[in-house]
């Protein structure tokens, strides 16, 4: 009876060995409850990250769809360092290329690129004073290439992009302006050379990027990008043409690798 009891007592036991296997399988099982759980984390950040680009697009087009309908003409800068407060219309517009050359001028292209895109409604076709409106859409970019602190922080880097706007001025008189100026001196009173946040902008997005240069060209360089807007004109004028918009908005985080971006190329053509 004696040997039975004590055999009895070791056989209700675990052996190491089962002891063992058993928190392996409990870990195991553990860790794939953790990597699904993590699976499931990410991919709701990723479609989080996904809504908030497709709704910063879907504002961002549907407001500059409806501006540049009401827009007259519009000038293209390459920078927004150029609305300094001392604004010379004549030669700070981003500069003409001509890449076709025509036997007929009507199929001429001339083409200018740049990060700010200024809007302008006028309300009369021959008083250039009677201005209404002036709208500005800009990155917060100063240079090509900028490295601050191990960040590119220039054209080839991820940079905001932002929006400015005047009041509406209103159409004025028959007989006399609404009280404006020429368009040289209403923009030389929007200084965004002194302060890109200047009070009555905002912010549309913070993080944009342009479409990356195919083969280098001057003036660009392999691995440049290019600016946000584009400019084509059968004439070479400034004001007289189409705008295209290449741009990328970007949500989400680098660090691990659940970035959510949607690039779009866009047409408009402000109303002559």
């Amino acid at each position: 009876m004696k040997t039975s009891f004590l055999r009895s007592r070791r056989s209700t036991g675990f052996t190491l060995a089962e002891v063992m296997i058993s928190m392996t399988i409990v870990s195991m099982v553990m860790a794939m409850c953790m990597s699904t759980f993590l699976f499931g984390l990410r991919a709701m950040y990723k479609d989080t990250q996904r809504l908030a680009t497709n709704a910063n697009l879907r504002s961002f087009m549907a407001q500059i769809s409806k501006e540049t309908l009401d827009a007259s003409y519009f000038y293209l800068f390459g920078y927004y360092t150029k609305l300094d407060g001392n604004i010379d219309l004549t030669v700070d517009p981003a500069f003409m290329t001509q890449i076709n050359d025509a036997a007929d001028n009507d199929y001429d292209k001339w083409v200018a690129q740049g990060d700010c895109l200024v809007l302008v409604t006028r309300t009369s076709q021959f008083r250039t004073r009677d201005i209404r409106q002036i709208r500005i859409y800009y990155r917060v970019v100063t240079a090509q290439s900028l490295i601050v602190g191990g960040v590119q922080v220039g054209r080839n880097g991820e940079v905001a992009l932002r929006y400015y706007e005047t009041a509406d001025w209103g159409e004025g008189t028959s007989g006399a302006s609404n009280g404006h100026t020429n368009l040289t001196t209403e923009l030389n009173l929007i200084n965004l050379n002194s302060s890109p946040t200047l009070t009555g902008s905002r912010l549309i997005s913070s993080r944009t990027i342009g479409r990356t240069v195919p083969s280098p060209y001057t003036p660009y360089a392999s691995g440049d990008r290019y600016p946000a807007f584009s400019s084509e004109s059968p004439d070479g004028s400034v004001t007289n043409g189409f705008v295209s918009i290449n741009l990328e908005f970007i949500n989400g985080s680098t660090a691990i690798n659940l970035l959510s971006s949607s690039s779009f190329n866009y047409t408009i053509s402000p109303r002559r």
